[in-house]
């Protein structure tokens, strides 16, 4: 006999609907009860049971084909539900083929990133997948999980890049709207988008404002102030200060001048959260969203030294007047006739020039001033995580070229774009930008080809086996010492002879080995992060351990690229590499002859 409608509702109702795959559980049963008897599949068919897990696992989408799919479904949530789960099963065979092989990645790459912020639920799932033990505390992976998909790290490393992909495409997208005059850009949605190239999505830089506005609105009804312009007893400068007080009582402040020039003061990410201390364009960011979001006409100014913000006063009696939210310590709030005035006057600039940097500044020169900061920050020398500026320099020559759309930045952008924005980033939204023939279109173009090309090299299989292969010598995965330079290195490729071009050879004094140019060379990683091509005469095998394998992994960010896990021996510290899926189809037979080597 089966339960009546309502109990079997009830059971539904308190399913728990999850973000993680383990929320997979309770779609399970609403599966199984569509799927049964004419009552079940009743109750399994209700609307309202299906929205807490929407929405528990979708918090992103492109805006317009969700409109459509809610206006097909009539907003119908088991059936918006249905339509996020097809657009996922897409993605994730879109995902498999990426991982599987090279041949047909780059348009798989392609065809993924283009469906945006539909996939970014599904890939952020994938992206956080357990890792294998020996690996998790390189990937602070708290888990304990005894099951662990096949080449995890490979399929985190390339969801975690797509995802990176998407939100660069978004924040070039959006700088460019702005550079064309569209006034729905603001500054705060601008500058948060500098976490995009980081991979954050700007949904999560929206909800850290939203929590932040929350707690000031908070803060500020406790100290009874008086929140609607227009009714008795409010007063903004009296707001402003009390925003300046939140702001110190949350632990945003001035950084100390030894950490001045830490990178991680560029990025909303970071000092909205574990770097609160922070530059004056930062906290001037986090004031504005801030006294935005309470009804305040706050904005940056470009000011000499040190950026302020500027408040609109809501009385037309009343002057502007600015926050210098970095030094709140020593004065927070600054006259226009008085303080202000001085202060420009005392960088030497005349009355008469004086209104660029006192009035309200758009997001470009705010945005020009990001990038100055990150080229001092690193010319400062000042250490980036795992020593690598790839992308704080990548963030900065893209804005100088958005910005300024002069050639030389296309080439100091393309230095540091990776493989996968070369086929999505730059065709998808920084290409178009520039008027075909232009001299910075035909660089990026250029620069497409050249990646697709160099990509296409790698396709074909080599076979060890073949009559032309069986002199070469090291396998994939091998760990070596260069017997000159003695730096560590790890093979991710070979060449049964010196495939470089004349003018290397000769610069490398190739010609001068014992073996020359037609001997096996070796394309490697090099311990401190760099791409190696080295021939077989210079590599002195290593026995190597875990401790030395694990080295390469913080120095080689695409390392799960080519290997997805490390395997150890039971009876020695020997350890080895396991060649990831399109490098094990790139040079099917070294896995096994390493393996033996070892």
């Amino acid at each position: 006999m089966e339960l009546p409608l309502d109990i079997l509702i009830s059971i539904l109702e308190h399913l728990p609907a999850s973000h993680a795959a383990n929320g997979e559980e309770s779609i399970l049963v609403f599966i199984a009860f569509l799927e049964a008897s004419s009552l079940l599949r009743e109750a399994a068919k209700i609307s309202t049971l299906w929205q807490p897990h929407y929405s528990a696992r979708y918090h992103h989408c492109n805006d317009y084909e969700d409109s459509q799919r809610r206006s097909e479904t009539k907003g119908d949530w088991r059936l918006l539900y249905a339509a996020r789960r097809r657009i996922d099963r897409k993605a994730l065979s879109l995902l498999d083929r990426i991982v599987q092989q090279r041949n047909g990645q780059l348009d798989h790459v392609a065809a993924l990133c283009s469906m945006s912020f539909d996939v970014w639920d599904v890939l952020e799932i994938e992206a956080s997948q357990p890792v294998p033990p020996l690996l998790r505390a390189f990937y602070n992976d708290p888990s304990d999980a005894s099951s662990v998909a096949p080449h995890a790290i490979t399929r985190r490393y390339w969801a975690r890049t797509i995802l990176e992909s998407i939100a660069r495409i978004y924040a070039v997208n959006l700088w460019d709207r702005q550079q064309r005059g569209d006034l729905s850009v603001t500054f705060v949605d601008s500058f948060s988008a500098l976490s995009c190239f980081s991979g954050f999505s700007p949904k999560y830089i929206s909800l850290l404002f939203e929590n932040l506005i929350s707690r000031c609105r908070e803060h500020l009804t406790q100290k009874n102030c008086v929140l609607l312009p227009g009714e008795p007893g409010y007063n903004v400068v009296d707001l402003c200060t009390q925003i300046c007080h939140f702001m110190a009582r949350e632990g945003f402040g001035a950084v100390e001048p030894h950490a001045f020039h830490n990178i991680n003061n560029i990025f909303p990410h970071k000092y909205l959260t574990t770097n609160k201390k922070s530059i004056p364009i930062s906290l001037v960011h986090i004031f504005v969203a801030v006294a935005r979001g309470l009804g305040i006409s706050a904005s940056p100014i470009d000011f000499p030294q040190r950026v302020l913000a500027h408040i609109s006063s809501p009385d037309p009696t009343a002057d502007d007047f600015y926050v210098d939210v970095f030094g709140a310590e020593t004065k927070m709030i600054l006259s226009l006739r008085e303080d202000i005035v001085n202060l420009v006057m005392r960088h030497g600039i005349p009355p008469q020039s004086m209104a660029p940097y006192i009035s309200p500044s758009l997001s470009p020169p705010m945005l020009l001033r990001t990038s100055r900061n990150i080229l001092a920050s690193l010319n400062a020398g000042i250490v980036v995580a795992d020593n690598q500026p790839r992308v704080p320099l990548y963030l900065a020559f893209t804005l100088y070229l958005l910005m300024t759309t002069r050639e030389q930045f296309a080439a100091r952008a393309t230095a540091y774009m990776g493989l996968v924005d070369c086929v999505t980033v730059l065709p998808q939204s920084i290409a178009p930008i520039f008027p075909e023939g232009s001299a910075v279109r035909e660089h990026l173009e250029e620069k497409r080809r050249s990646v697709i090309e160099l990509h296409s090299r790698t396709i074909p299989v080599s076979l060890r086996s073949a009559p032309e292969n069986q002199h070469v010598k090291f396998h994939v995965g091998t760990i070596f010492q260069h017997k000159t330079y003695k730096y560590k290195g790890c093979i991710c490729a070979w060449d049964n002879v010196c495939k470089q071009d004349e003018k290397w050879i000769q610069e490398m004094n190739v010609d001068k080995l014992p073996h020359g140019r037609n001997q096996p060379f070796y394309t490697s990683f090099s311990i401190d992060g760099s791409e190696r091509y080295v021939a077989e005469d210079n590599i002195e095998p290593l026995k190597a351990s875990l401790d030395m394998i694990l080295q390469f992994f913080p120095v080689i960010h695409n390392f799960a690229v080519y290997f997805s896990d490390i395997e150890t021996e039971k009876t020695s510290d020997r350890a080895r590499l396991i060649l990831s899926p399109e490098l094990q189809r790139a040079f099917p037979e070294d896995d096994a002859g390493h393996h033996h080597f070892l």
